[in-house]
């Protein structure tokens, strides 16, 4: 949604005007701690509260209902400014230390072959020492793989507080990010085969289709390696000493990214670069195919404009044999240019 839709409404005003992509939005619930997880109604949140030594995910899909994500934001004390910014889809990525939790901003990105394009999904979380809440734009379910693992018996994260969970979903989407560049390096590849094997105008416009999504990757990326890096050098009471590693190992990640698109993008210029000369090239032997034509047919020209002149009196018309030798000296023009252009290399 644009901001001059906005204009003039009180900051933390919540609207939403995107194409919904669910009917109703679905809520996911847990509470957890080392020794048994749970999955409740979203109804049990206030009672869940109280229980003891439990951490507590509450996993939303579906951002189009309002007044749902704002009964949601006065549950768990979430500001106001931060759900609107969760129901404004042009965010940018980031991560915002507030005095009573964390929220963030990251993009779910996957690659469409089909299209060629980067798919994105804003994934926004809020969490404070023993609560976390998620929202997706899309019901597709992204933390699935999150929850399975919450339920093995050796899972760690159940054994720490909700800052290992967000670093948790974090490093799930990073490494999706990984899906996204091993898809582009594919496209890649396959352009440079089809570079060699036959140049065209259509490769140029998938080099250049497959570059816009690289840079539309490149901007979801480097903002997200300040922002860990931001994060990991606060002081803020809501991250453990003990999970700065795993942060350290996922800037890690997120600067590996980087370099990986930033190959790519160096491939592509080359490849850009090389489909260019080569559809010059082709031109050229084109226009020297014409130009060697045009050269060959420069003395039958002039045989044929001298001798279709209407002059009464010229010796050769009335010879005999004046026919025989006009297609002869033709020949000899054409067959000793063609044996120099042949020479020359230039047919």
């Amino acid at each position: 949604m644009s901001k001059r839709k906005k204009t003039g409404l009180s900051p933390g005003t919540l609207i939403f005007e995107r194409n919904q992509t669910i009917e109703k939005p679905i809520g996911q619930f847990l509470c957890y701690n080392t020794n048994n997880i749970l999955e409740l109604d979203i109804s049990d949140i206030r009672k869940s509260q109280a229980l003891p030594e439990h951490n507590l995910w509450l996993d939303v899909m579906g951002i189009h209902d309002s007044e749902y994500i704002l009964k949601i934001g006065e549950t768990f004390n979430i500001h106001r400014l931060i759900l609107e910014d969760i129901q404004e889809l042009s965010q940018r990525t980031k991560i915002d230390i507030y005095e009573n939790g964390i929220f963030s901003i990251v993009q779910n990105l996957k690659f469409d072959p089909n299209t060629k394009t980067i798919l994105k999904e804003q994934v926004s979380t809020f969490f404070a020492e023993h609560v976390l809440v998620s929202f997706q734009e899309n019901p597709d379910d992204s933390f699935a793989i999150i929850r399975k693992r919450m339920r093995s018996e050796i899972s760690r994260i159940r054994n720490k507080n909700s800052d290992y969970l967000f670093y948790a979903m974090m490093d799930y989407l990073v490494d999706c990010y990984f899906l996204v560049a091993d898809a582009i390096d594919l496209e890649i590849a396959n352009l440079e085969e089809r570079i060699h094997q036959k140049p065209g105008e259509d490769i140029i416009l998938d080099i250049f289709t497959i570059r816009g999504a690289l840079l539309k990757f490149r901007k979801y990326i480097y903002p997200l390696r300040d922002e860990i890096g931001k994060l990991k050098r606060s002081e803020t009471q809501f991250l453990e000493e003990s999970n700065m590693i795993f942060y350290r190992d996922l800037e890690d990640h997120i600067i590996q990214i980087i370099e990986i698109i930033d190959n790519q993008r160096e491939l592509l210029n080359g490849m850009k670069d090389l489909a260019l000369n080569q559809t010059s090239i082709a031109l050229n032997k084109d226009m020297k195919w014409l130009a060697a034509i045009s050269t060959i047919s420069i003395p039958i020209l002039f045989m044929t404009g001298i001798y279709g002149m209407n002059f009464e009196f010229m010796p050769e018309l009335h010879w005999k044999y004046g026919y025989l030798i006009w297609w002869m000296t033709i020949g000899f023009f054409v067959v000793g240019l063609i044996i120099y252009f042949k020479r020359k290399r230039i047919i």
